[in-house]
Protein backbone atom coordinates (compact mmCIF):
# COMPACT_ATOMS: atom_id res chain seq x y z
CA UNK A 1 0.00 0.00 0.00
CA UNK A 2 1.37 3.81 -0.94
CA UNK A 3 0.35 4.93 2.31
CA UNK A 4 2.48 1.82 4.25
CA UNK A 5 -0.48 0.40 6.39
CA UNK A 6 -0.96 -2.73 5.39
CA UNK A 7 -2.23 -5.13 8.07
CA UNK A 8 -3.72 -9.10 8.05
CA UNK A 9 -7.60 -8.96 8.35
CA UNK A 10 -9.60 -12.07 9.11
CA UNK A 11 -13.46 -11.61 7.22
CA UNK A 12 -15.55 -13.93 9.74
CA UNK A 13 -17.60 -11.78 12.02
CA UNK A 14 -19.62 -14.47 14.36
CA UNK A 15 -18.60 -17.26 11.92
CA UNK A 16 -19.74 -15.50 8.49
CA UNK A 17 -18.05 -14.84 5.74
CA UNK A 18 -17.99 -10.91 5.05
CA UNK A 19 -16.81 -9.39 1.16
CA UNK A 20 -15.04 -6.10 1.25
CA UNK A 21 -13.52 -3.33 -0.48
CA UNK A 22 -12.38 0.53 -0.67
CA UNK A 23 -15.37 2.30 0.91
CA UNK A 24 -14.03 6.26 1.49
CA UNK A 25 -11.35 7.72 3.35
CA UNK A 26 -11.19 8.97 6.78
CA UNK A 27 -8.15 11.00 7.97
CA UNK A 28 -6.22 10.02 5.13
CA UNK A 29 -6.91 6.55 5.22
CA UNK A 30 -9.32 4.21 3.24
CA UNK A 31 -12.56 2.71 5.46
CA UNK A 32 -13.15 -0.53 4.01
CA UNK A 33 -17.20 -1.13 3.34
CA UNK A 34 -18.35 -4.73 3.60
CA UNK A 35 -21.19 -5.72 0.18
CA UNK A 36 -23.51 -7.61 3.15
CA UNK A 37 -24.31 -4.80 5.66
CA UNK A 38 -22.86 -1.50 3.92
CA UNK A 39 -20.97 -0.75 7.20
CA UNK A 40 -17.77 0.98 6.99
CA UNK A 41 -14.74 -0.30 9.11
CA UNK A 42 -11.46 0.81 9.82
CA UNK A 43 -8.47 -1.16 7.80
CA UNK A 44 -5.91 -1.22 10.82
CA UNK A 45 -8.08 -2.03 13.76
CA UNK A 46 -10.53 -3.87 12.01
CA UNK A 47 -13.02 -2.13 14.21
CA UNK A 48 -16.65 -1.13 12.23
CA UNK A 49 -17.00 2.69 12.68
CA UNK A 50 -20.41 3.28 11.27
CA UNK A 51 -23.09 1.48 9.89
CA UNK A 52 -25.13 -2.08 11.22
CA UNK A 53 -22.04 -3.89 12.68
CA UNK A 54 -21.44 -0.86 14.60
CA UNK A 55 -18.59 -1.88 17.29
CA UNK A 56 -18.20 -5.48 15.90
CA UNK A 57 -14.43 -6.07 15.22
CA UNK A 58 -12.42 -8.98 12.74
CA UNK A 59 -9.53 -10.15 13.60
CA UNK A 60 -6.33 -8.80 12.96
CA UNK A 61 -2.62 -9.37 12.28
CA UNK A 62 0.74 -8.14 11.53
CA UNK A 63 2.11 -8.34 7.59
CA UNK A 64 5.80 -8.19 7.07
CA UNK A 65 6.30 -5.46 4.04
CA UNK A 66 9.09 -6.53 2.25
CA UNK A 67 10.40 -6.66 -1.63
CA UNK A 68 10.02 -9.01 -4.28
CA UNK A 69 13.60 -9.71 -4.71
CA UNK A 70 13.73 -10.45 -0.64
CA UNK A 71 9.97 -12.73 -1.16
CA UNK A 72 11.72 -14.44 -3.72
CA UNK A 73 15.14 -14.77 -2.31
CA UNK A 74 13.51 -16.65 0.90
CA UNK A 75 10.84 -18.31 -0.83
CA UNK A 76 12.16 -19.17 -4.64
CA UNK A 77 9.49 -20.86 -5.54
CA UNK A 78 6.89 -17.94 -4.39
CA UNK A 79 3.68 -17.57 -6.68
CA UNK A 80 3.23 -14.14 -6.75
CA UNK A 81 -1.01 -12.79 -7.59
CA UNK A 82 -1.38 -9.83 -9.01
CA UNK A 83 -4.89 -8.45 -9.72
CA UNK A 84 -5.96 -7.37 -13.03
CA UNK A 85 -7.00 -3.94 -12.80
CA UNK A 86 -8.71 -1.50 -15.12
CA UNK A 87 -6.50 1.02 -17.37
CA UNK A 88 -8.91 3.68 -15.14
CA UNK A 89 -7.54 2.14 -11.75
CA UNK A 90 -3.98 1.82 -13.16
CA UNK A 91 -4.60 5.35 -13.71
CA UNK A 92 -5.62 6.01 -10.65
CA UNK A 93 -3.06 4.53 -8.28
CA UNK A 94 -0.27 5.84 -10.42
CA UNK A 95 -1.55 9.69 -9.73
CA UNK A 96 -2.06 9.09 -5.99
CA UNK A 97 0.84 7.52 -5.38
CA UNK A 98 3.07 9.89 -6.42
CA UNK A 99 2.62 12.52 -3.51
CA UNK A 100 3.77 9.38 -1.25
CA UNK A 101 6.92 9.64 -3.39
CA UNK A 102 7.61 13.16 -3.25
CA UNK A 103 6.27 12.54 0.85
CA UNK A 104 3.02 14.75 0.52
CA UNK A 105 -0.28 14.07 0.74
CA UNK A 106 -2.46 13.04 -2.11
CA UNK A 107 -5.44 15.63 -2.93
CA UNK A 108 -8.46 16.04 -1.22
CA UNK A 109 -6.84 13.72 1.44
CA UNK A 110 -6.47 16.72 3.76
CA UNK A 111 -10.10 17.21 3.37
CA UNK A 112 -10.89 14.00 5.80
CA UNK A 113 -8.00 14.52 8.21
CA UNK A 114 -8.67 16.30 11.48
CA UNK A 115 -5.89 18.12 13.86
CA UNK A 116 -2.51 17.14 13.26
CA UNK A 117 0.07 15.29 15.17
CA UNK A 118 2.66 17.95 15.23
CA UNK A 119 5.73 15.73 17.23
CA UNK A 120 6.73 14.29 14.06
CA UNK A 121 6.90 15.13 10.55
CA UNK A 122 3.58 13.56 9.05
CA UNK A 123 5.28 11.63 6.29
CA UNK A 124 7.64 9.88 8.66
CA UNK A 125 7.78 6.53 8.66
CA UNK A 126 8.86 4.30 11.06
CA UNK A 127 7.16 0.94 12.84
CA UNK A 128 4.57 1.03 14.92
CA UNK A 129 3.90 -1.40 17.31
CA UNK A 130 0.60 -2.28 19.22
CA UNK A 131 -0.75 -3.59 22.27
CA UNK A 132 -4.13 -3.55 24.23
CA UNK A 133 -2.75 -0.92 26.48
CA UNK A 134 0.36 0.59 24.66
CA UNK A 135 0.64 1.65 21.64
CA UNK A 136 4.33 3.31 20.15
CA UNK A 137 5.92 4.40 17.45
CA UNK A 138 9.62 3.82 16.41
CA UNK A 139 11.01 6.17 13.82
CA UNK A 140 12.56 4.55 11.12
CA UNK A 141 15.32 7.07 10.85
CA UNK A 142 15.62 6.23 14.69
CA UNK A 143 16.37 2.91 14.23
CA UNK A 144 20.56 2.63 13.36
CA UNK A 145 21.01 -0.70 14.67
CA UNK A 146 19.31 -3.86 16.45
CA UNK A 147 18.33 -2.61 20.11
CA UNK A 148 15.80 -3.88 22.96
CA UNK A 149 13.32 -1.72 24.47
CA UNK A 150 11.12 -2.51 27.74
CA UNK A 151 7.63 -3.63 26.92
CA UNK A 152 5.37 -4.20 30.29
CA UNK A 153 8.81 -5.71 31.51
CA UNK A 154 9.81 -7.92 28.73
CA UNK A 155 12.76 -7.24 26.58
CA UNK A 156 11.29 -6.31 22.77
CA UNK A 157 13.93 -6.42 20.15
CA UNK A 158 13.45 -4.04 17.02
CA UNK A 159 15.82 -5.39 14.59
CA UNK A 160 16.00 -4.16 10.75
CA UNK A 161 15.57 -6.97 8.19
CA UNK A 162 19.00 -6.97 6.10
CA UNK A 163 17.38 -8.04 3.18
CA UNK A 164 14.78 -5.34 2.55
CA UNK A 165 15.71 -2.89 5.18
CA UNK A 166 12.63 -2.88 6.79
CA UNK A 167 12.01 -3.06 10.71
CA UNK A 168 10.22 -5.53 12.82
CA UNK A 169 9.91 -6.42 16.39
CA UNK A 170 9.92 -9.26 18.15
CA UNK A 171 10.18 -10.53 22.08
CA UNK A 172 13.20 -12.65 23.35
CA UNK A 173 11.07 -16.13 22.94
CA UNK A 174 10.44 -14.74 19.12
CA UNK A 175 6.80 -13.80 19.27
CA UNK A 176 6.10 -11.25 17.35
CA UNK A 177 3.57 -8.48 18.56
CA UNK A 178 1.02 -6.54 16.37
CA UNK A 179 3.20 -4.27 14.25
CA UNK A 180 2.62 -2.39 11.05
CA UNK A 181 5.15 -0.78 9.15
CA UNK A 182 3.72 2.77 8.26
CA UNK A 183 3.43 6.50 8.16
CA UNK A 184 3.06 8.65 11.22
CA UNK A 185 -0.02 10.21 10.17
CA UNK A 186 -1.86 7.00 9.65
CA UNK A 187 -0.60 5.88 12.93
CA UNK A 188 -0.99 8.55 14.80
CA UNK A 189 -4.83 9.45 13.77
CA UNK A 190 -5.40 5.67 14.45
CA UNK A 191 -4.24 5.78 17.64
CA UNK A 192 -4.56 9.45 19.05
CA UNK A 193 -1.77 9.99 22.23
CA UNK A 194 0.13 7.29 20.87
CA UNK A 195 4.04 7.17 22.36
CA UNK A 196 7.00 8.04 20.64
CA UNK A 197 10.33 5.62 21.15
CA UNK A 198 13.74 7.82 21.63
CA UNK A 199 17.06 7.66 22.32
CA UNK A 200 18.87 10.16 24.76
CA UNK A 201 22.02 11.82 23.30
CA UNK A 202 23.92 9.74 24.68
CA UNK A 203 22.41 6.41 22.96
CA UNK A 204 22.64 4.51 26.19
CA UNK A 205 18.91 5.37 27.84
CA UNK A 206 15.77 4.88 25.98
CA UNK A 207 12.75 7.65 26.80
CA UNK A 208 9.11 7.29 25.68
CA UNK A 209 7.21 10.85 24.67
CA UNK A 210 3.77 10.35 26.17
CA UNK A 211 1.72 12.74 24.90
CA UNK A 212 -0.66 15.26 26.68
CA UNK A 213 -3.43 15.29 24.80
CA UNK A 214 -5.15 14.87 21.12
CA UNK A 215 -7.95 15.60 19.43
CA UNK A 216 -8.91 12.96 16.71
Amino acid sequence: MVCNSGVGLTPYINKRLYHFSAGGLYNGLVLLIDDETRTYWDHITGEALHGPMRNARMPVWGVHLTTVRQALSNEPDLLLLRSRQSLLARLLSWFMSRPFARKTIPPGFRKTMGPRDHRLPEMEIGLGVISRDIQRFYPKARIEEDFEDNWQGHALRIRINSGDGIPYAEFTDGRRPLQLFTRWYGFSYTFPGCQIYRLDDTHSVSKVINRVSHSR
